[in-house]
């Protein structure tokens, strides 16, 4: 009894702890269920603040990869580390073997892409730098030895390589001294050509030599000890920097005093100057080749500069050769000028005396080592010759007139052939010289229009068709009186302005000669000019005269054929002569007058010529000439103009070639056949050859014979023998 209350207590306390355990349960899920809340509250958190934040990195990422692009292009360019500096190109690589400008200074690169800092070598030229890497100075590395092995398989001398051409030195052994010619040739050819002319042309010192952008740059240097040594055109030379462009007559002065240069790939040029580095601006144009010549015309004479203004003195002989004119030269001032020796690639030309055609000149060619062939002639002997665009022109004497008036031809041929043309028509005198001069692209002469008269001279041009055109120069002399002894002796053309010498001449009978009594510089424009001689080649074969056809066929004349036509003239000029006759008169409405020489203001009768004492034209034979007589029968006498009433004059001026008709309508002379070839060479000759006249010597005139004793009218001399001598009284003819 006593434990029942203990029981219902024990009951009691279970059902406590069951509710207790139950709450527990509720209390149990309540924290469960705050616990997924909590985590589900944290998950959501967690990803609404992860998605913030991948958008923020998504945001610093692009705001990172700005500043990185930022930072990469500072990278690009100039790029220094421990190694030293280099330059990063934009398309990400680093330059090799080139050339910077920065803040107007050069540096540059090597080529293991590093900035070079210490000397460098490279192409014939020293580069020098500073600490940081700027240029300071450029010298010539004379050591180089240039372009060897596979890069010159010629072995050309200081060679240097285009896309166009190449450049280098001439090897020829005639080159000597440390200044050569330049040469130059096409890649695509193998001929060479000079930079300038072949005569005068560009010269530079060894490994001197660059090309960019179609210019071939050349910098002449030398070491103090040879620059001692130089003559002085030759030290004027150094240290100048030019260019030039081949083929062309203009040459570039860049600088001066340049110890070294560098030209980059666009072409701005960069020189080295008593330790500076300066930038090459516009240079000064000056001639070159022939072209870079002139006169200058003081009070006692001419005087040769080159295109700088410097005075020239020639070689050691004085002696300077300007395309096919030689300048004899004391101190600068030129003496006289005379016809260059002309050659044309292995053959050397010269015009001398003719032993079968006595007194007469002939043209003659050598080929190195080989015989002297005569390759052109003329009935009265050839005056002058030059070479012009591979082609030979010759002034050739064809015909004297029954009055003394002489007649020449133009003619031309392959320097290499037998073979000549006649491109001229028939013209009045002689021209004494020819002179190319290839940058005007002329021939000129010095041309004596009355030679049998007088010692009278003027300028021509001679064009490559063969026409014949004066420069009037009256207006500058004041006169055109062709009675004057003043001779013309050309110096120079440049432009408009021919510059000639003046030469007043008086003859001599006691010696038969010329002498030059006064010479004084003369100048004058060559705007005004008068054609003296059609082109023969614009002539249709259909209009040309019988003689003209003749005489422009290649087959030559036999002797016989010679021989009657100087037989017909002879008796033409015999049947004319009648003792007592008077001088050859012209038939006028009233009265007669003597016969005068048709030309222009000035003109007068045609007189005989002769001082105090003087005598009748002797033969210029040998011992014992005697005056010359008529070539006729018993009782010839010295010969003399001798026609009955009624005939006229023989006219001085006549067509193309046309031959002179007396009263009858009969031809008073035939011409002479002047044939195209020459004689076959290697003819037997009939006499040693002689000497062509000199020209040039002190006292005497450069010109044919203008005899004052022959200007009676009288027949012509049958070429050939030994009475028929064209007499050259030029300095040093006898």
């Amino acid at each position: 009894m006593n434990n029942m209350p203990n029981n219902k207590r024990y009951r009691k306390s279970k059902s406590l702890r069951a509710v207790s355990y139950a709450w527990a349960a509720v209390m149990a899920v309540c924290a469960l269920a705050a616990l997924f809340a909590a985590m589900w509250v944290v998950i959501t958190v967690y990803e609404k603040i992860a998605g913030d934040s991948s958008e923020w990195i998504v945001e610093t990422t692009k705001e990172s990869s700005t500043e990185l692009i930022i930072e990469a292009e500072e990278a690009y360019g100039w790029i220094t580390d421990n190694q030293g500096s280099r330059y990063r190109e934009d398309d990400g690589s680093f330059a090799k073997d080139s050339w910077k400008i920065w803040e107007d200074k050069l540096y540059y690169l090597k080529e293991d892409g590093f900035m070079a800092t210490e000397e460098i070598k490279k192409d014939g030229q020293i580069f020098i730098f500073a600490s940081d890497g700027a240029l300071t100075d450029i010298q010539q590395d004379f050591q180089w030895a240039g372009l060897t092995g596979e890069n010159n398989l010629q072995s050309l001398d200081s060679l240097v390589k285009g896309y166009e051409f190449w450049a280098y030195l001439s090897s020829d052994a005639g080159s000597t001294g440390v200044f050569k010619p330049i040469l130059y040739r096409k890649t695509t050819e193998t001929k060479e050509k000079f930079l300038g002319s072949e005569v005068n042309p560009e010269k530079s010192t060894k490994n001197s030599l660059q090309i960019h952008n179609g210019y071939i740059y050349y910098l002449p240097q030398v070491s103090s000890q040879v620059f001692n040594s130089l003559g002085e055109k030759e030290k004027i030379l150094c240290n100048k920097l030019f260019r030039m462009k081949p083929g062309e007559s203009q040459k570039e002065l860049l600088a001066e005093n340049a110890t070294g240069y560098l030209v980059l790939e666009d072409g701005t040029v960069y020189y080295a100057s008593s330790g500076e580095i300066l930038k090459a601006e516009a240079g000064t144009v000056y001639s070159a080749g022939d072209d870079q010549y002139r006169v200058q015309v003081r009070d006692d004479g001419c005087y040769l500069l080159d295109s700088m203004g410097n005075l020239v003195t020639g070689d050691a002989s004085g002696i300077q050769i300007i395309g096919s004119r030689e300048y004899r030269l004391s101190e600068g001032k030129i003496i006289d000028v005379n016809p260059a020796q002309q050659k044309y690639e292995n053959f050397i030309f010269t015009l001398e005396g003719d032993p079968e055609n006595a007194g007469r000149q002939a043209i003659y060619r050598q080929e190195d080592g080989g015989e002297k062939v005569k390759i052109a002639q003329a009935l009265w002997g050839i005056n002058s010759f030059c070479i012009a665009q591979d082609n030979l022109y010759y002034s050739a004497f064809v015909e004297q007139g029954t009055d003394g008036t002489r007649y020449s031809e133009i003619y031309r041929m392959k320097p290499d052939s037998m073979q000549a043309e006649k491109i001229s028509s028939r013209f009045k005198g002689n021209i004494l010289k020819l002179y190319y001069y290839e940058g005007k692209g002329k021939i000129y002469g010095e041309y004596a229009p009355v030679s049998w008269m007088s010692c009278y001279g003027q300028i021509v041009t001679v064009a490559f068709d063969g026409t014949v055109t004066l420069i009037d120069d009256s207006l500058s002399r004041g006169s055109s009186d062709m009675s004057r002894n003043d001779l013309l002796s050309l110096v120079m053309v440049n432009e408009n302005t021919v510059t000639t010498y003046m030469q007043t001449c008086e003859y001599r009978s006691d010696v038969r000669t010329w002498n030059m009594l006064s010479e004084k510089p003369y100048q004058f424009a060559d705007t005004m000019q008068i054609k003296v001689a059609d082109s023969f080649l614009n002539v249709p074969s259909d209009q040309r005269t019988e003689e003209e056809t003749e005489e422009s066929s290649p087959e030559e004349n036999s002797e016989d054929e010679e021989e009657e036509g100087t037989q017909s003239r002879q008796e033409s000029r015999e049947s004319q002569e009648r003792p007592g006759s008077r001088p050859q008169e012209t038939q006028g409405e009233t009265g007669n007058r003597p016969q005068e020489t048709q030309r222009g203001t000035g003109s007068r009768p045609q007189e005989t010529q002769r001082g105090t004492g003087s005598r009748p034209q002797e033969t210029q034979g040998g011992t014992g000439s005697r005056p010359q007589e008529t070539q006729g029968g018993t009782g010839s006498r010295p010969q003399e103009t001798q026609r009955g009433t009624g005939s006229r004059p023989q006219e001085t001026q006549r067509e193309q070639g046309n031959p002179v008709n007396n009263q009858e309508g009969q031809t008073s002379q035939t011409a002479p056949n002047l044939p195209e070839r020459p004689a076959e060479p290697g003819s037997a000759p009939t006499a040693q050859a002689q000497e062509a006249p000199g020209a040039g010597n002190s006292g005497t005139v450069p010109t044919i014979e203008a005899n004052p004793e022959s200007n009676t009218p009288g027949a012509p001399i049958r070429p050939g023998s030994p009475e028929d001598s064209v007499q050259y009284i030029g300095p040093g003819g006898q």
